[in-house]
């Protein structure tokens, strides 16, 4: 029978001040019956089941509590089996004697806290490991899972040569989007950061300005944000303001008082006029609402094309 498992709950569970004064009397009374039940002090016998529990206590109790139960269970076992007290008649012996336990019970104590302190904290890595794992494999589903509407839904193209092309522009963003996620406790996605670097591709002539107070993306709201960043550059780069000289868009965010999450609004101004597409397909899908974009909202005016997103737990930084 295996009783890592048992040993490692009873080190790492976290236990209340009435708790762990019942276990100081246990680990009193137990051994002092088995001393007992031995010999009453007659043979002078040492103490020894007094260390296995002082090793107990310094492992599953906090310190303060290891070094009160090392001090009450000396005095009464000195008391019950020695006696007296510690200190009745003063001599050398005496006091070498006490200096002995003194540092024996201290050398204890810090080896157990020691012990208790490592194997808590290899629970807790354990734990989070379990954590980034789950996480990890929630993301690779999420990520085939829109590889697989890439390329079951579009794009459309007019020979296999342009298909591929679009097609890996848009695989080039979901690595872009990976690469902008981190896994575990900084899973969340940061703004501007996360904007600059998804336009990056499409900025090279500075004509994508940005505006908004820094702020957090929730990890579910990432991807859907870049791919859908993404998706309005690349249509601005074919057929609105980015396709000409004088084009340039416009992208502002903040975060609504009172945990209303964030806004994000992209704008063109100065492009060619606008004319609604004539066909869906995956591009129009990711400007849609979707598990991570709460709303979105998309308008082809003439003057330029606009699209506000809102996003539920955005917060400021």
């Amino acid at each position: 029978m295996d009783l890592m498992p048992a040993v490692r709950r009873a080190v790492t569970r976290q236990r209340g001040k009435a708790e762990q004064a019942m276990w100081m009397l246990a680990l009193f009374v137990v051994p002092t019956l088995l001393r007992a039940s031995v010999d009453t002090g007659g043979l002078a016998l040492p103490f020894l089941t007094f260390w296995p529990s002082l090793l107990v206590a310094s492992l599953i109790l906090d310190t303060g509590f290891a070094i009160a139960f090392a001090v009450v269970a000396a005095a009464g076992a000195q008391r019950i089996f020695g006696g007296g007290g510690w200190f009745v008649s003063l001599d050398a012996a005496r006091i070498v004697f006490f200096a002995l336990f003194a540092f024996s019970a201290s050398l204890i104590i810090a080896m157990g806290t020691l012990l208790r302190r490592a194997v808590r904290h290899l629970e807790q890595a354990n734990q989070q490991q379990e954590g980034f794992n789950r996480e990890l494999r929630h993301r690779v589903r999420n990520m085939l899972a829109i590889v697989q509407a890439l390329a079951s839904s579009g794009p459309k193209a007019e020979n296999p040569l342009d298909f591929f092309r679009e097609f890996s522009g848009r695989l080039d963003s979901l690595a872009r989007a990976s690469d902008l996620l981190r896994i575990g406790t900084e899973a969340e996605g940061r703004l501007p950061d996360l904007i600059e670097r998804t336009v990056e591709p499409f900025s090279g002539t500075g004509r994508i300005h940005l505006q908004g107070t820094p702020c957090v993306v929730p990890d579910e709201s990432c991807i859907p944000l870049i791919m859908a960043l993404h998706e309005l550059c690349t249509n601005a780069v074919k057929h609105g303001a980015l396709s000409g000289e004088a084009g340039r868009v416009e992208i502002s965010w903040f975060v609504a008082e009172g945990g209303g999450g964030l806004f994000l609004l992209w704008k063109e101004v100065g492009g060619p006029t606008v004319r609604p597409p004539q066909r869906t397909g995956i591009g129009t899908r990711l400007l849609m609402p979707q598990p991570g974009l709460d709303r979105v909202e998309l308008a082809f005016e003439p003057r330029g094309l606009w699209c506000e997103i809102a996003i539920h737990g955005g917060r400021h930084l």
